[in-house]
């Protein structure tokens, strides 16, 4: 009796695992066949619809009645093939204005200050070189503390580090970095910073 409770139990489990086998099969073979339709057949995509020209209508002009000419309407132009309408050619203005050009002559340099959003002020060196203006972050890259400009230079007052106002570099320690630089703008007797 042990013996056929055994073999039943047996045919059960080959049953079982061969039902789950298939499934899983099935299952797989649906996945692919789902995925190579999507491969195969891509979405279409949305049309851009086509620009249409439009007849130009004719405008006409109030006849002034005091005046014995009468004006002709102005004869417009009407869209062809060949015309395509050009974008408008603009400056493109980054940065925040933070002096003004004539504030600076060649080789000058002065620290400007600005304010961000939150009020809090950060002042930045600007030099007119023969390259145009370069604009540095005058804290200093050892303790952080603001720049002064003295004798030419970017001084450090809380441990005498010194840099160059053209180019940043470090001109006396114990700073070791270079400060830091941001790109400049000049447009419209304005010099702008971009700062990010």
């Amino acid at each position: 009796m042990t013996t056929s409770i055994e073999v039943v139990t047996q045919n059960s489990r080959r049953v079982f695992l061969a039902l789950a086998g298939a499934l899983m099969l099935g299952a797989i073979v649906q996945r692919t066949e789902l995925l190579s339709k999507k491969e195969a057949s891509p979405s279409p995509k949305p049309k851009s619809p086509s620009p249409t020209p439009t007849e130009p209508k004719a405008i006409s002009s109030p006849t002034p009645t005091s005046s014995k000419q009468t004006a002709s309407p102005t004869p417009t132009k009407s869209p062809t093939e060949g015309d395509t309408p050009q974008p408008t050619q603009t400056a493109v203005l980054e940065g925040v204005v933070i002096a003004k050009s004539a504030e600076l002559t060649l080789r000058q340099t002065k620290v400007f200050k600005l304010k961000d959003s939150f009020g809090i002020s950060t002042s930045y060196s600007l030099t007119r070189t023969s390259r145009g203006v370069v604009a540095f972050d005058t804290r200093c890259t050892h303790a952080g503390a603001p720049c002064v400009l003295s004798e030419s230079l970017l001084q450090c007052p809380a441990h005498g580090s010194a840099f160059n106002p053209e180019d940043g570099a470090v001109v006396r320690g114990p700073a070791v970095e270079p400060l830091k630089s941001y790109h400049t703008q000049e447009v419209n007797g304005e010099i702008r910073i971009i700062i990010s």
